[in-house]
């Protein structure tokens, strides 16, 4: 019972605030989802505990029937096992936090329908709670189109911007390329299985074994055709390398709409359906494989772009990639307790992160780049500190959340005999530490540098150019200042960011791998040349020195005294690769974007108009020409018919007499 009611709660919030928040107001419409909220995260959390300490058995919490259509049958149905009670309980408990600090983000917002924006927060965590507690794919689905539909929704909240208006569309349109191999996928497992219900279709994993489908002009494995399309639907919810393109471009919806959708729902769908999947996942190595090189490439291009970046939230945006691609290179390559390990810890450092910078933001009148910062840390002590924990939770130092799940991903990958990825973790774990520091230092390090000129800063946007407008944040200081309703979800949201790795301390032995035991597919591992400890030395030494170059570029005494001078330096010099994302916008632009629109213009000036309108009218013509003529005949004058009976008998004999009497 407290499961359903974690889950439907927020629901009921959002149809309350959607269908009557003008009515009620902003203030009742706050009230009713946050009351609402704080309901499911006490019931999620309950449930949880339930699980764990008094042993209340998993199994499935059957809602009723859903679709019925001869051998297809899919049920409302929710899953009650170890993996979906983490889920929820960590998605209602972030999403609790976002709401409350929702009220103090959003009380200036000059869109003045708050009670909207407050039914789609409870959407997004609804469609988020159905997604994590399926137990079919197809109300999986459901569920992951729900996140779709609410991200495009507060993506584009500020509506009158076309900027959010574009990045709400980008978001949509990309998603929906994903989805396309999701829903094939899902076909594909009905055929297969003759089911989608996943007890079904785990109970009959080795059944089909030999299963193949003939794609492409050849042969595959089943389990192979079936993970690829499954996982295509992953990449672009958890914005992998090719389908990220929307998840910086996101960053135009307002804060807590950045922290939600990086921190606890839309861009870890992606890792929960590959985690929740691993029954099929550990059938097929090349689809393993795959999996985990692509989380790998992420996880590194991600960490290099987040490199260049000026704007705070497009910094975090880039970090969220990183991360992600973290989490799916250990579910991709069967380190299924790591991967989910640091998907949890992650909810709460990057949901931390997010609205750490949400309370600089506010408070700096919604200044986001931080060229334009400097010296917050004696100005704004509560965010540096917030901010600081976050960023050493997010690169691992040992003690903090963030180390024991990102070492568990990377030792992983060499327990499952992958050196390269183990590689590729350790160097993005060094670089991760470079950016993060880098953004703490120019943030919170040196002077204030809001008065300055933009272009002294090698700012180019044409907008800003020769205003220092961020110098009038002190005039509006006292009007947005954060409020305690902001501080109060931040400094929560430290304490998990600190300790809710250590449940993960032990190793194989943790109270974390005990309690997934029966979670995941158990195979035999062979003892990796390196250990973890020593694993956990290296990593070290690589943040180590990651911190040691962010310092000496942006904190050190030489750097501070020419701050303004280097960043600008650092801005006009940016080489054009990086400052344009590896032309990934640009390269996706060309080939289907421009490719669209030269197909659109040539239909619309060429085949529409001159082929099939042409034949349309050459039809029409024909028509009228002919109707002319035979209405030329229809003279209504008997002699005129009468000539043309006799014309015809006249024919008729010549016919016979000279034609047919010829042919004898």
């Amino acid at each position: 019972m407290l499961y359903a009611i974690a889950i439907f709660a927020p629901l009921f919030g959002s149809v309350v605030a959607g269908l009557f928040g003008k009515a009620i107001g902003d203030r009742a419409a706050q009230a009713v989802t946050i009351t609402c909220m704080v309901v499911a995260s006490l019931c999620g959390v309950g449930a949880f505990v339930q699980l764990v300490y008094h042993g209340t058995p998993t199994g499935v919490v059957s809602l009723g029937t859903w679709v019925e259509a001869g051998s297809f049958h899919a049920s409302w149905a929710l899953r009650y096992d170890t993996l979906a009670a983490v889920m929820v309980a960590m998605v209602t408990t972030v999403a609790t936090l976002i709401h409350i600090y929702s009220v103090g983000y959003m009380e200036h917002d000059e869109n003045h329908t708050i009670w909207r924006f407050f039914s789609y927060l409870s959407l997004f965590s609804f469609a988020m709670l159905m997604l994590v507690s399926a137990d079919n794919l197809l109300q999986l689905f459901f569920g992951w189109e729900g996140v779709g539909l609410a991200s495009y929704l507060l993506i584009g909240y500020w509506y009158y911007r076309p900027s959010a208006g574009a990045a709400a569309m980008k978001a949509f349109i990309v998603n929906r390329v994903g989805d396309l191999g999701f829903a094939l996928g899902i076909a594909l497992v009905f055929v297969t299985f003759h089911s989608i219900e996943f007890n079904t279709i785990f109970g009959a994993v080795k059944d089909h074994m030999a299963a193949t489908y003939h794609v492409l002009g050849g042969t595959w494995p089943a389990y192979e055709v079936i993970c690829i399309l499954l996982f295509i639907g992953a990449m672009g919810k958890s914005a992998q390398i090719g389908l990220h393109v929307w998840l910086p471009d996101a960053m135009e919806g307002p804060t807590p709409v950045s922290a939600l959708i990086h921190a606890a729902t839309m861009v870890t769908a992606g890792v929960y359906l590959v985690a929740r999947c691993a029954p099929l996942w550990s059938q097929n190595a090349d689809a393993q494989l795959l999996v985990g090189v692509i989380g790998g490439i992420t996880a590194l291009t991600g960490a290099i772009l987040g490199c260049v970046q000026w704007d705070i939230k497009r910094i975090l945006a880039y970090s969220t990639m990183s991360q992600i691609g973290y989490m799916i290179m250990g579910v991709g390559v069967g380190a299924y307790e790591g991967g989910v390990a640091h998907f949890f810890t992650h909810a709460f450092f990057k949901a931390q992160l997010f609205l750490g910078s949400g309370i600089i933001i506010h408070a700096l009148a919604n200044e986001q780049d931080v060229r334009r910062m400097g010296g917050l840390r004696t100005k704004m002590p509560f965010a540096f500190i917030a901010m600081l924990v976050g960023v050493l939770a997010i690169c691992g130092i040992p003690g903090l959340s963030g180390s024991f799940s990102k070492d568990a991903v990377i030792y992983g990958t060499l327990q499952h005999g992958h050196p390269i990825l183990y590689a590729i973790g350790i160097l993005t774990a060094g670089i991760t530490a470079y950016y993060m520091f880098r953004l703490l230092f120019v943030t919170f390090f040196g002077a204030y540098r809001g008065d300055v000129d933009p272009s002294d800063l090698g700012i180019r946007h044409p907008e800003l150019a020769g205003t220092p407008a961020a110098a009038t944040a002190h005039d509006d200081h006292a009007h947005h200042a954060p409020s305690w309703l902001m501080n109060v979800p931040v400094a929560i949201l430290i304490v998990p960011s600190v300790l809710a790795g250590w449940v993960m301390y032990g190793g194989e032995h943790s109270p974390w791998a005990r309690f997934f035991a029966q979670q995941f597919p158990t195979v035999t591992l062979p003892t990796p040349p390196v250990s973890e400890l020593a694993t956990t030395f290296i990593v070290l030494a690589f943040v180590a020195a990651g911190i040691a170059v962010a310092w000496s570029r942006y904190a050190s005494r030489l750097a501070l005294e020419n701050a303004v001078e280097r960043l600008r330096n650092e801005s006009v010099r940016m080489p054009a690769i990086l400052s344009n994302a590896f032309y990934f916008d640009a390269a996706l632009d060309l080939v289907f974007v421009r490719a669209s629109q030269l197909l659109g213009t040539l239909f619309g000036r060429l085949i529409d108009p001159q082929i099939i309108d042409g034949a349309v009218r050459e039809t029409a013509f024909s028509a009228q020409w002919l109707g002319t003529l035979v209405r030329s005949l229809q003279t209504g004058l008997v002699r005129a018919y009468a000539f043309v009976l006799v014309f015809g008998v006249a024919c008729f004999l010549v016919y016979y007499a000279v034609v047919a009497g010829g042919l004898h």
